[in-house]
C-alpha cells in the first residue's frame, strides 16, 4: 500500500507527524514486512507512506482495522485528497479496493 500526499509546506509537518504515529503502530503488526515515510521538498511537499505486507490476507485484515480508519481520516482532512494504491499480486488498485474489503466484512456480520 502506498499513500502519496502533495501538500503545502505548512501542512506537511502535521501530516508527516501523524503518519509517523501510524507507522509506529503498523510496524509492530503481525505480517508487516516494513513501512517507510519519505518527503520530497519543493513548492509542494510530496509525502510518501508505504506499507508492505506478507500476504494480501494480512493487508485485508489491516484494511479492516481501527489503525487504517485513522489513516483514512488523516487523508480526508488533507487540503487535497492523496493518492492511494494497493499493489496486489495481479493488479494495482485504488481506494475502491479498501472500500470493497471493508464492505465485504460488514456483509459477513449481516
Amino acid at each position: 500500500m502506498t499513500v502519496r500526499w502533495s501538500v503545502s509546506p505548512g501542512e506537511s509537518r502535521s501530516i508527516a507527524a501523524a503518519v509517523q504515529s501510524v507507522m509506529v503502530l503498523t510496524s509492530s503488526e503481525p505480517g508487516c514486512l516494513g513501512c517507510s515515510l519519505t518527503t520530497e521538498m519543493g513548492a509542494r511537499v510530496v509525502i510518501n507512506y508505504t506499507e508492505e505486507w506478507k500476504s494480501e490476507l494480512e493487508l485485508q485484515r489491516q484494511l479492516r482495522s481501527d489503525r487504517f480508519v485513522a489513516l483514512v481520516e488523516l487523508m480526508e482532512h488533507a487540503s487535497e485528497m492523496p493518492v492511494i494504491e494497493f499493489t496486489l499480486p495481479h493488479s494495482v488498485r485504488g481506494l475502491d479496493y479498501s472500500q470493497e474489503i471493508r464492505r465485504a466484512r460488514r456483509l459477513e456480520f449481516l
